[in-house]
């Protein structure tokens, strides 16, 4: 044998994340698999192609061609292609299931990752492997299946994926194998050339890299396995020797049953005289096609477009008939063809506009994708064009990423003015949109003024204004919003007043004659956005409005909304005068409201951080409700001294326990490592330390203890609001995001390594879970973990899973942070809580009671929280209102169990007139891909008032309900006296129905 080098410069950073998954595609192009952390620059004849990151490379060894298919996986280990020529791929560092891949994707690990495509999977354990069932050993339901493995659970998986719209759908049906055995780690799934499917098995109990000792005894060295699993009565598939067969009888093998049979016939083909199999094909299609007992005829085609992609050929009359063949996916698979040839093709733009204006959504996904790679106008007006069909999510993906990668050609003629995508509103702002350019604002107000838009093109318009505009150009736009015959609602002009003063904090830009903005309003205080334009004023500092709001601020007997609103438009303002007002204010015990000192707190931490310190500690000696004194600490601790100048002054305080506890739990929260702070409370509250240390008799004692613990108390200690658990971490998709999803965690991992885990965050913290910690330039701390650098921004997820947006220009301290989750956390546990708690961490994703349902449950919902506002409205209006919307009303994400279910007793309860019973409310989404009639199930229909976008319905019509594709807010009224047991909510699909849906998982 000989090597020979035929391309370098691959990444090397990491050697489990170097090239791997080779696979022949059937379109004789080799495919290749890279991973996150690897960084490729590869020198070809046609330029250097760089994947910074996860993606899937295609490469063509007789043209040296090497491009990338798409961008952003964390650790792809499966890729296959189905019947016809689709791709897809599964990812074993990330868990959405089965992947549709398709040119230009890009998924969630893309470095400037703006927009992303999802997998069809969301919520799903991560997957290694991929293959697609065919043959005729396997029986024909199985025909089809997508197959692949969640080794963290011991388990091989099954996938139904079925089309939908220009893409596809995914539902997951009863595995393959699963077992409780804890070093069954199923890695790869093959079909072999006898029809079997053959599973390669690592055999390890310990699969953590970083996490557990690379020397811990438990790694087994030795084994590994792979298993075979045939079909029981059915012959195996007929075994064939391809190499020694002629050119006419591999023919006969490209539309054998089994894949395996397929593709090696068309790669010992590629081995053969191209100009003789070229010639031999042409007679083969011809006698096909003009059988006129051929039922297969457009297979036949599709292989023909294969096998002369084998040999580096392309035929026009061959492609033409498939781009007009009355089967869609062959049609589809001619477009990616067409795409892959048009310097060869004469004929190529009449095809790829033909394509564009197709019947089916993934014929026009193809042909918008090819349109992407050309290089003039006219591919711009028919990206353009594809807007007037049906957009679905790939779709819409598909069209935005064209339009960003033919900005080059149209983005400066529209900024000239000689391009204006012929008068189209909607395609020219789809287009800004995609590309966010930021000279774009005058084109945009422009636009806003002169097209026929919808409420929610505006809104987009007008921020995309406030994004890239100039002070001039971000006063017109907010001046027109605020216009009476705008069309914008009183909450969308409330939401981008406030994005305004967002804006004006990162940009640092101040909108033109600022003041011509707030005044009109200042003079109305019943406007909705009222409060949101006092805090401007300040924000802009609109000198002339600072008496007016300084007498609003003072003003104890007025509206305290308004009087909140006012103090922080003070703080804002900064001077000398306004912060004397708000310390006066706040200091005067007679008019001084808890929510009155928040707020002089935090408009204080900016400009005069010792005053805002000392209100802070006056305020401590009341009784505060834990989100009170979280608004009180985390402004000061996330300034850069205060949490110095906060330990000085608690030396000399004394505050109630329970305030203490309750600081002490926000100071561990914020991940700043701030010990001496925490020792100092403590102390001001008279505490003793009670806390588990991390040492190894501690983890020894909680391994022992957790034998005897009870996974369904577990559970409950789990979801206790004071752990916060499910802020930061999901199950099965349901969750926060701030941490990794538990959904196998317990398949996965060592009891000994949770219980360290609980005891010790910071000591071994999971990859890709590191927080940095930023000081700005305004002296404040954010930490979190990086979600994107790109454009001069920098984006963090802090500990409360928002989104922090911090310009890169203001950052001033970088370095690296803590572990998200907070130390001390289990230390008001007791012994068996803590036992219990790991008993259930340890169950997660084992075959039992606590592995994630297969079938459509919802999982994510929000729950109407118990306020004052929300009371009166609830008891003044009908239920209606609650499912419409109202802007009193406050929702708060909540999630079930894992087996589905949401407990009634963890629902705020809504005590209502006399005669009426008690009732609690919540919301849940249904994201619907395609239309069609879906069953909405309950558990039992007592106690149960249902909505569907904000319209009552009858309980007996649940079980057929037309959905029309979007999404669609299911509202929930629970009786509190009828129902008596817990709420689990899914779908239901016939066969017969058309309909494809996913419940919205997350926050």
């Amino acid at each position: 044998d000989r090597q020979n080098v035929v391309l370098s410069g691959f990444g090397t950073e990491d050697t489990h994340h170097l090239l791997h998954t080779l696979r022949w595609g059937h379109d004789g192009a080799l495919y290749m698999n890279q991973s996150i952390y690897i960084h490729s620059h590869v020198e070809t004849p046609y330029g250097v192609k760089r994947l910074r990151g996860g993606g899937i490379w295609q490469f063509r060894p007789e043209s040296m061609q090497l491009n990338i298919l798409c961008e952003g996986f964390v650790n792809p280990w499966g890729h296959h292609f189905d019947r016809w020529g689709q791709h897809f791929a599964t990812d074993g560092a990330y868990g959405e299931g089965i992947n549709y891949v398709f040119p230009g994707a890009e998924y969630v690990t893309k470095p400037g990752l703006i927009r992303r495509v999802s997998g069809l999977n969301p919520g799903s354990p991560k997957h290694c492997g991929l293959e697609i069932i065919s043959g005729r050993h396997i029986p024909e339901s199985w025909q089809g299946s997508m197959v692949t493995n969640d080794f963290r659970a011991h388990r091989v998986c099954r996938f139904v994926v079925t089309e939908s719209g220009s893409g596809y759908a995914s539902t997951q049906e009863e595995e393959l194998i699963k077992t409780t055995h804890v070093a069954f780690r199923p890695i790869d799934v093959k079909m072999g050339p006898d029809g079997a499917i053959y599973i390669a098995d690592w055999y390890n109990p310990i699969i953590q890299h970083g996490e557990v000792d690379f020397r811990d005894e438990r790694r087994d060295h030795l084994h590994g396995r792979i298993w075979r699993i045939s079909a029981k009565g059915r012959p195996l598939a007929p075994r064939y020797d391809v190499n020694k067969m002629s050119v006419t009888e591999l023919f006969d093998l490209l539309l054998a049953p089994e894949e395996w049979l397929r593709l090696h016939a068309k790669l010992a083909l590629k081995d053969r005289n191209p100009e003789d199999v070229e010639s031999r094909l042409n007679s083969w299609l011809k006698k096909q096609l003009a059988d006129s007992a051929n039922e297969r005829k457009e297979e036949c085609l599709l292989e023909a477009m294969f096998v002369l992609q084998c040999i580096d050929r392309i035929n026009d009359e061959v492609v033409s008939a498939a781009i007009n063949s009355d089967d869609h996916r062959l049609r589809a698979r001619a477009v990616r063809v067409i795409s892959e040839n048009r310097e060869k093709l004469n004929q190529y733009r009449r095809l790829i506009n033909q394509a564009v204006r197709d019947g089916h959504e993934r014929v026009r996904l193809e042909a918008v994708r090819a349109l992407g790679e050309d290089k003039d106008l006219a591919a711009v007006a028919s990206v353009a064009g594809a807007l007037e069909s049906k957009v679905d999510q790939f779709m819409d993906f598909a069209i935005w990423k064209s339009f960003r990668d033919l900005s080059h050609v149209w983005l400066p003629k529209v900024l000239s003015g000689e391009y204006s995508f012929d008068g189209n509103g909607t395609a020219l702002l789809t287009a800004l949109e995609a590309v966010q350019a930021k000279d774009a604002a005058k084109v945009l107000l422009n636009l806003l003024n002169s097209a026929e838009l919808s409420e929610r093109a505006k809104i987009s318009t007008i921020r995309a204004v406030l994004e890239q505009g100039n002070a001039q150009e971000v006063s017109t736009a907010l001046k027109y919003a605020m216009k009476t015959d705008s069309g914008i609602s009183s909450p969308e002009i409330r939401a981008l007043v406030e994005s305004s003063i967002e804006i004006t904090d990162r940009r640092k830009l101040v909108p033109f004659e600022s003041a011509s903005i707030v005044v009109p309003i200042m003079v109305d205080s019943k406007k909705e956005y009222f409060p949101q334009a006092v805090v401007a004023a300040g924000a802009w500092k609109v000198i002339g409005l600072r008496d007016a709001i300084s007498e609003l601020a003072n003003d104890s007997e007025g509206n305290e909304a308004h009087r909140v609103a006012a103090i922080y438009s003070l703080g804002r303002y900064g001077d000398e005068e306004s912060i004397q007002t708000i310390s006066l204010i706040a200091s005067n015990t007679n008019t001084s409201t808890v929510p009155v000192q928040i707020a002089s707190v935090q408009a204080l931490a900016g400009p005069a951080l010792n005053t805002a310190i000392n209100i802070a500690i006056h305020a401590f000696n009341q009784d505060l409700n834990p989100n009170e004194i979280a608004s009180l600490i985390e402004p000061i601790i996330g300034r850069k001294k205060g949490p110095e100048i906060l330990e000085e002054r608690m030396r000399e305080s004394t505050i109630p326990a329970d305030v203490a506890r309750r600081i002490i739990r926000v100071v561990q929260d914020s991940n700043l490592g701030l010990d001496s702070l925490i020792a100092t409370i403590r102390s001001a509250g008279k505490l003793t330390e009670n806390s588990w240390k991390f040492n190894p008799e501690t983890v020894s004692l909680l391994v022992e203890a957790a034998k005897g613990g009870d996974p369904v108390a577990g559970e409950s200690v789990f979801r206790r609001k004071t752990l916060q658990c499910m802020k930061c971490h999901a199950i099965g998709g349901a969750g926060g995001k701030v941490g990794p999803d538990l959904v196998s965690l317990g398949a996965s991992a060592q009891v000994d390594y949770l219980v360290a885990s609980l005891l010790a965050p910071n000591d071994k913290v999971k990859e890709n879970f590191h927080s940095i910690q930023i000081i700005d330039a305004d002296g404040q701390v954010h930490t979190g973990i990086q979600v994107r650098r790109a454009g001069g921004i920098l984006v963090l997820r802090n500990a409360k899973d928002e989104l922090e947006q911090i310009a890169v220009d203001d950052i001033e301290l970088e370095k690296e942070g803590r572990s998200l989750m907070p130390d001390g956390l289990v230390d008001d546990l007791t012994k068996q809580e803590i036992a219990d708690l790991i008993s259930f961490l340890s169950a997660l994703g084992k075959v039992g009671d606590f592995e994630v349902s297969r079938e459509s449950i919802a999982r994510t919902y929000r729950v109407l929280e118990f306020t004052p506002k929300a009371h009166f409205v609830v008891a003044r209006s009908s239920f209606n209102t609650i499912a419409i919307g109202h802007a009193d009303l406050q929702w708060e994400p909540a999630y079930t169990k894992v087996n589905g279910e949401i407990e009634l007793n963890e629902l705020p309860i809504f005590k209502l007139r006399q005669g009426v019973d008690d009732m609690s409310f919540l919301q849940t989404t249904l994201r619907v891909s395609n239309s069609g009639s879906i069953g909405i199930v309950t558990n039992g229909l007592e106690g149960i008032d249902v909505w569907i976008d904000g319209k009552p319905i009858a309980s007996e019509n649940l079980q057929s309900v037309v959905f029309e594709n979007g999404d669609h807010v299911l509202t929930f009224g629970l009786n509190r006296v009828a129902r008596n047991k817990p709420l689990l909510v899914k779908t239901r699909i016939s066969k017969s129905s058309s309909a494809q849906a996913q419940w919205l998982l997350g926050k």
